[in-house]
Formats: C-alpha cells, sequence, structure tokens
C-alpha cells in the first residue's frame, strides 16, 4: 500500500509567492505598456504636429533646403522616423516640391489633418496641413511599426528588470520562507523525540507564532489527554489483576479441597463454595466489560432528551426477584414528565448498577426505594436503602474503582466506579448520603443522580 502523499511546504509558499508576484508583476507591465503606447501615441502626434506646422511655416518662408538639410544631418531628435513632402499649388496644378530624404513619395493623397493610409504595404500616421492661401501643403507621415517598435522597447525596458529580479526574488522569499518555518521544524523534532512509553509535554518555554502555538497547545493538551489514559489503563489493568487472583486463587483452594474430601458432605460445600465464586467472578467479569464501555475520555455527540419512567421500570422489574429472593422490599415511585438528556443505555447501566448494590449491600429483608422527582434545577432520580449505611468519611471514595463499604457483600468495588463514570459522560452530578431511617435511629444509603436542566429539559 503507497504512503500518504506529502508536499513540501517551503516549496509550495515559494512557488505561490513567486507566482503571485510575478503574475502581478506582468499585469503591471501590461497596463504600463498600454499606457506608454497610449502616451506614446499622443506624443507623436504631437511631434507630427509639430514638425508638420514647423515645415509649413520654412515653406513659406522659403527656407525648405535648410530646414532638409537640419533634419537629414539630426535625425535623433526624433525616436521614431519622419517622412514628409512639400506640395505647391499654382494656377490649379499641384506638384511634390520636396521630399524627406530617402522618400519617395506618397502613393496617396492625404486630407488634411490626421488620418492613416496604407504606404509601401505597410501602415502610416499621416498629417497634413497648408497655409491660409491654400499655396503651400505639407504632409508628414509615420510608420505604425515603427511606434509598436518604440513601443516595445518600452515594455522590454520595464520587463526586463521583472525578469532579472523574479529569481532573486525566490531566492529571497525561499529563504524567508524557511527562517519562518524553523520552528515548524523545532515542534516537528520535539513530537519526534517523544517516548512513547513516558509521553511528555513539549517546551511551552519556547516562543512560536501566534500561527504555531495553538498546534503547540493542542499537541500538549492531547498528551495530557492520551498520559492520563495510559495510566488510568495500567492502574485499571493493575486493579483488575489483584481483583481477579484473589477469587480464582480461591477458586482454585476450594477445588483442591473437593478433591481431597472424603466425606460426601465436605465435598458438597467445596463445591458449593466454587459455585458461589464463580458466580462472583462472573459478576466480576460483567462490571469490567461494563466499565470498558463507559470509560472512553471522550463524549460523543450530545444525547435527545429521554423519558428515564421506562428505564426505571424495566430495570426494578428485572432485578425484581432477586430482591424477593432476599425477602427485599422494592419500592418504585416515577414522577410524570421528568426527561434526562442522557443515553438510554447509559442511564439503564448507571441505575442497574445502583439498585444491584443496594441489593447486595442493604441485607435481607431492607427496604430500598427507587425515585424519580422533578426540581426545581430538573430530575433527580435515586435509589436509597435502610441498611447499615455508610461512614460519610468513606463516601468520597466509593467512587473510586474497587472501593467497597465496611458492610460485607458479594460486590467487587465497580458498581459505584460505573455510575460516577455515566454521570460524568451525561453532564450529570452524583450525590452520597444518608438512605432511609433505620429502627435503630441510623441511616441507610442513598445514591442520587441529579440532571441540571442544561442536560435535562424536553
Amino acid at each position: 500500500m503507497s504512503g500518504t502523499q506529502t508536499y513540501s511546504l517551503r516549496r509550495r509558499l515559494v512557488w505561490l509567492l513567486t507566482s503571485t508576484v510575478a503574475a502581478i508583476w506582468l499585469l503591471s507591465v501590461l497596463v504600463v505598456y498600454q499606457r506608454a503606447h497610449h502616451e506614446a501615441d499622443e506624443l507623436l502626434d504631437n511631434q507630427l504636429t509639430q514638425v508638420g506646422e514647423t515645415l509649413l511655416a520654412i515653406v513659406a518662408g522659403g527656407e525648405v533646403e535648410h530646414f532638409v538639410k537640419e533634419l537629414h544631418e539630426h535625425p535623433q531628435h526624433y525616436p521614431v522616423p519622419i517622412a514628409f513632402e512639400v506640395w505647391l499649388s499654382k494656377d490649379g496644378e499641384a506638384r511634390r516640391l520636396v521630399t524627406s530624404p530617402g522618400h519617395a513619395g506618397f502613393e496617396t493623397m492625404v486630407t488634411t489633418g490626421f488620418s492613416e493610409h496604407l504606404h509601401q504595404g505597410q501602415r502610416w500616421r499621416f498629417y497634413a496641413a497648408q497655409d491660409d492661401d491654400a499655396e503651400y501643403r505639407v504632409v508628414v507621415g509615420q510608420s505604425h511599426a515603427a511606434r509598436e517598435r518604440l513601443a516595445r522597447e518600452i515594455g522590454l525596458s520595464l520587463l526586463l528588470p521583472a525578469m532579472l529580479a523574479l529569481p532573486l526574488m525566490a531566492l529571497g522569499v525561499w529563504w524567508v520562507v524557511g527562517r519562518a518555518l524553523r520552528p515548524v521544524d523545532a515542534v516537528a523534532r520535539q513530537v519526534g523525540a517523544l517516548d512513547a512509553q513516558a509521553l511528555a509535554p513539549l517546551d511551552e518555554t519556547a516562543r512560536l507564532p501566534d500561527e504555531i502555538a495553538p498546534l503547540r497547545t493542542a499537541l500538549n493538551a492531547l498528551i495530557r489527554r492520551v498520559t492520563e489514559a495510559f495510566d488510568n489503563e495500567r492502574r485499571f489493568t493493575a486493579d483488575a489483576a489483584h481483583e481477579l487472583r484473589t477469587p480464582l486463587a480461591a477458586l482454585k483452594v476450594q477445588a483442591q479441597v473437593a478433591l481431597r474430601a472424603q466425606a460426601d458432605d465436605s465435598r458438597q460445600h467445596a463445591l458449593t463454595q466454587v459455585v458461589v465464586g464463580v458466580d462472583r467472578m462472573t459478576h466480576l467479569v460483567e462490571q469490567l466489560l461494563t466499565l470498558a464501555r463507559v470509560d472512553p475520555a471522550t463524549q460523543g455527540a450530545a444525547q435527545p432528551p429521554v423519558d428515564p419512567a421506562n428505564t426505571v421500570a424495566s430495570v426494578c422489574a428485572e432485578l425484581l426477584p432477586l430482591a424477593r429472593q432476599r425477602g427485599q422490599n422494592l419500592v418504585v415511585d416515577v414522577a410524570e414528565g421528568c426527561t434526562v438528556a442522557a443515553s438510554a443505555a447509559w442511564l439503564q447501566i448507571a441505575l442497574r448498577n445502583l439498585v444491584d448494590n443496594a441489593l447486595r449491600y442493604a441485607g435481607n429483608g431492607a427496604r430500598i426505594e427507587v425515585r424519580l422527582v422533578r426540581t426545581a434545577t430538573g430530575c433527580a432520580l435515586s435509589v436509597a436503602d435502610d441498611g447499615p449505611g455508610v461512614a460519610p468519611e468513606l463516601r468520597t471514595r466509593l467512587t473510586a474503582r474497587f472501593v467497597r463499604g465496611e458492610t460485607e457483600g458479594e460486590g467487587c468495588g465497580l458498581g459505584l466506579s460505573i455510575v460516577a463514570r455515566v454521570a460524568a459522560l451525561s453532564h450529570a452530578r452524583l450525590e452520597l448520603g444518608n438512605g432511609l431511617p433505620r429502627a435503630d435511629g441510623g441511616y441507610g444509603f442513598a445514591a442520587t443522580l441529579h440532571f441540571s436542566n442544561a442536560s435535562g429539559r424536553a
């Protein structure tokens, strides 16, 4: 499978910047060339007018030969060669009096003022003037090809510096872009040097551009989350291994006792303990799998509001036979119109663990109440019992993994940890406190999930 296609940011920036500047420069040259061409046409038209009017005045003064000689000796005065001819009209007959050096005369009659005609297969610009008596007539002209040549020379004089400057500019842009991207290279080297087994945030003391600093901040946040996830995973694995080791050892002991037992009663008792141990192991594995389902570090999309009444009814109906088996009184009280913005599956997991904890730890014959009520800030789902209860100083530790209360029971210390995780993912608050009053004046244990209006409105 081919690797992911990559590209050089420096080369792309140099190419884009140089191409953009070159395009803008060429467009500017084109605009300047067109403007220079227009200005040159006006200038050359003024030149034609000046030459024509001057020549007409000289002709009228009788100094035609002197003007022709000066024009022939100093052609550099005119950037574009000028051809001219002088006509004399006398007694109704017009004859060509003089023409410019090297010029055989124009083939066409030119009207007074500016006009354009073909001359010797090329297009020319003409200007014709005559005196007040219409005796002398002067025609001057310039080739359009010569005008275009002059405009091209102007354009090239503008374009050549750009052609010479573009390579230098590309080198300058390459150097500047490379220098500007040094912080990116530094961050890349830091990320490449990270140890997968011991991730550490990038150095935040180094100064970075505003465009790159958020990337480093996001990377550090990601590294911290990954490190926390790794730590949780290692801690969870270690705790799970410890918790699994004890019941497995107990199962092995009971199995060995059953193998060595001579009496049927001893063997039956050992096998019964094996079954109990298997049940506890099954419960522990189920709790571990449940915790793995709700333990991702990120929360999914916001959940639509759901009515928890059906979830409460189904979970309590599922656990009711277990309560009757232990002689416990399971009471359910659900208020109308409660809605919570939580996943129905998560809500079912949390409630099942709360009710299961109460059934396991409250003791035989206990009273367990499951209530869903509306509050001023939202909805509250509580599970309370009149069992032995939990000391206040121990309640804060119950949401940690594999932590049990002082009461002996069949649990594995994961139920409230799962509920706490579900509460965090559902933006709810888990409160542990006193439960139902007992006959001896004490109180049992209660766990309440508070859903605020922000997470529990319809």
